[in-house]
């Protein structure tokens, strides 16, 4: 039975990363970028949060709800963050390297860094946003050309 759940999720986070991808493409083709700061976007499930470019990478960050009847007993999560890189030049994607993401809570409790794992085209991980509120997200990278980057975004959780 463990295990059913357990495709089934994967079943699920592919799908939404698979729906995502025109969404994606398009929104990687707007001449106005959107950072931080900008208002988030909701298509079909999946949450845009925007995008930021850092010494030449450029990240799109999304969250995408969980659920909660899909997951296992006693998994806590309630969106799969998603996060893709590009290069700012070229617009090819960058999939290898290590990225980490810490959560600041609406509290202002900053959480331990949690690695995102490779999944084809982006970076993801579950996370629980379990009240509502302000959520930060400080995103590290350390790419395939080695160098450490920095991002943010955030999302209000009502």
């Amino acid at each position: 039975m463990k295990h059913v759940i357990m495709g089934w999720v994967a079943v699920l986070i592919v799908g939404g990363a698979l729906l995502a991808t025109p969404v994606l493409a398009a929104e990687h083709d707007m001449s106005m970028d959107m950072n931080h700061g900008s208002m988030q976007q909701m298509q079909g499930g999946m949450i845009m949060l925007g995008q930021q470019e850092v010494d030449g990478v450029k990240a799109m960050f999304h969250l995408m709800p969980i659920d909660p009847e899909v997951l296992p007993s006693g998994h806590k999560a309630t969106h799969h963050l998603m996060v893709m890189f590009n290069d700012a030049k070229t617009g090819k994607s960058l999939d290898s390297g290590t990225v980490a993401v810490k959560i600041t809570d609406p509290e202002q409790v900053e959480a331990k860094p949690v690695k995102l794992m490779g999944m084809q085209g982006h970076f993801g991980v579950d996370v629980s946003l379990d009240r509502p509120g302000l959520w930060h997200f400080r995103i590290a990278t350390k790419l395939a050309d080695g160098k450490v980057r920095q991002f943010h975004t955030h999302h209000v959780v009502k």
